[in-house]
This record gives C-alpha cells, sequence and structure tokens, in this order.
C-alpha cells in the first residue's frame, strides 16, 4: 500500500510498494492528505488520482448505536430467558408483553422472567388490582424497549 511520506505546498511524494517515490500535485487528491495516510494511486496516460485508503473500524459493540445483546449459549435457544452476569434477564420481548398484558395481574411476565420472588408477590396481592396496575405499566415500558437482533430486552 501506498503512504504518504511528505506534503509541501501544493506538491505530495507518496513512496509506492515498489519503493518507488511518485510526486503528485494535490489538484489530484480527493482528500486533504495528511503524512502516513495509506492510499491508492490510479494513473492513465494523461491523468493521476490519488485516494486514500479508509482504515478498517473495529466492530462496535453495540452497533447502530442500540443495544445488542447476543448471549449464544444453550439457555438462549427457542427464546426462553437467559440470566446475565449483572442480575438482569434477557427475555424475549414479544412473549415478556403478550404475558404482562395477559397474565401481568398474576404475575405470569414474572415467573417468565425467572423472577419468582416478585411472581408470588403479584400472585398474593393480584385481589387488591394493584399488581394488575403494576404489570399495564411494565407492559408499556417493555414495549418501549429497543430489542437486539435477536428480539431480546433486558428486564
Amino acid at each position: 500500500m501506498a503512504k504518504i511520506l511528505s506534503v509541501e505546498n501544493e506538491i505530495i511524494t507518496i513512496g509506492t510498494d515498489d519503493g518507488a517515490l511518485k510526486e503528485v500535485r494535490a489538484c489530484d487528491l480527493n482528500f486533504v492528505p495528511h503524512i502516513n495516510d495509506e492510499v491508492e494511486i490510479y494513473e492513465t496516460e494523461s491523468k493521476t488520482i490519488v485516494s486514500k485508503v479508509q482504515p478498517q473500524q473495529p466492530a462496535m459493540p453495540f452497533g447502530n448505536g442500540g443495544i445488542n445483546i447476543n448471549v449464544q449459549n444453550s439457555q438462549t435457544q427457542n427464546g426462553q430467558p437467559t440470566v446475565l452476569a449483572n442480575g438482569t434477564i434477557a427475555v424475549n420481548k414479544v412473549v415478556y408483553c403478550l404475558l404482562c398484558f395477559f397474565l401481568g395481574a398474576v404475575g405470569g411476565h414474572k415467573f417468565y422472567a425467572r423472577k419468582t420472588g416478585a411472581g408470588i408477590c403479584y400472585l398474593l396481592f393480584c385481589w387488591t388490582t394493584i399488581p394488575a396496575f403494576i404489570a399495564f405499566i411494565e407492559l408499556i415500558v417493555a414495549l418501549f424497549k429497543k430489542s437486539d437482533a435477536n428480539g431480546m430486552i433486558l428486564v
């Protein structure tokens, strides 16, 4: 790969792979040159074009700015909940929201998320309708959580 070795006024000196030096004008570049930039040189009989080689970007752990929960082990097969190291649980968003809507008053979504203590509290106090109100709020929160590529959310 060719590299820019020096930038002086309107003349840019480029070192090629074979050890040769090539001088080009600044107007032949389609970018602002800096020393050590890697470039590719394209030449015809009448024209020389120099393009900057973009460095390979490392993969972002949270691609596209969102959260990507990509846990691959035996516990994530068939959309089953997965307990993560920090105590949060990755569950399928659709299943969690449906359980929250239809069985939220008796804690069905809590049992699905492996939070049995909270599920038992919902079951014990379901006659007061307080768990139903809390489940409705949790449904709204879960609906607005961004799911990963596998459709999982953290609860």
